[in-house]
């Protein structure tokens, strides 16, 4: 039986929720020097790829960057990134359990920080609006999990109307985890699945 001492119980995205990784979909194995170009230029520069999550840079703005710097037609390069996107798997384990802690009537959210296409791609394309109560994107905030003492989190237990003391979030970065658990409520880093539903008690199908 799913252990039900928490009202509501948090989802991070990226590192829980899914592994995958923009552009690799569609370029991985037919051109993987542009990933490469991506990863050495994008998403090891921290700065960039914060102004990104914080909606300060659009991804057609990242991906003019990007088709500037391989030397691709920019409109070819913005399909296959969203394809891309699209074709990021979730985790149908976690899916399967927020769904059974709803089922207890705990509510579950995501929050995430993330991209635009989150927002515009993700979220309608796998219908998290109708797994999760509630889903917050830095993004759509102008901050990250860890800006103003974490008050995406704030944002999120408001809607959905829990305390955050009766309230879990399960997240792979060990700062958001004790962040969490220093605003007073509970936190747990995630690892791996069978690690979680043993915590959870959630009986794996």
């Amino acid at each position: 039986m799913i252990n039900d001492k928490y009202q509501a119980v948090l989802f991070d995205f990226d590192g829980v929720l899914c592994h995958d990784r923009f552009y690799d979909a569609t370029f991985l194995a037919d051109r993987p020097e542009v990933c490469a170009w991506v990863n050495t230029n994008v998403f090891t520069d921290k700065e960039l790829t914060r102004q990104w999550m914080r909606g300060q840079l659009s991804s057609l703005e990242i991906n003019e960057f990007v088709a500037d710097g391989i030397g691709m037609d920019l409109n070819e390069l913005s399909v296959k990134f969203d394809d891309s996107i699209r074709a990021m798997r979730l985790d149908h384990r976690l899916k399967e359990l927020a769904g059974s802690l709803a089922e207890r009537g705990i509510k579950v959210g995501i929050v995430t920080d993330n991209m635009d296409v989150f927002s515009s791609i993700t979220v309608p394309h796998h219908g998290l609006n109708d797994i999760f109560d509630v889903v917050v994107n830095s993004s759509e905030y102008g901050m990250l999990k860890q800006d103003e003492n974490g008050k995406l989190f704030d944002v999120a237990l408001s809607a959905l109307d829990v305390g955050i003391e009766n309230a879990l979030h399960i997240d792979d970065s060990p700062r958001t985890v004790e962040l969490f658990r220093q605003n007073g409520g509970h936190g747990f880093l995630y690892k791996d699945f069978d690690e979680l539903a043993k915590f959870l008690g959630y009986e794996i199908q």
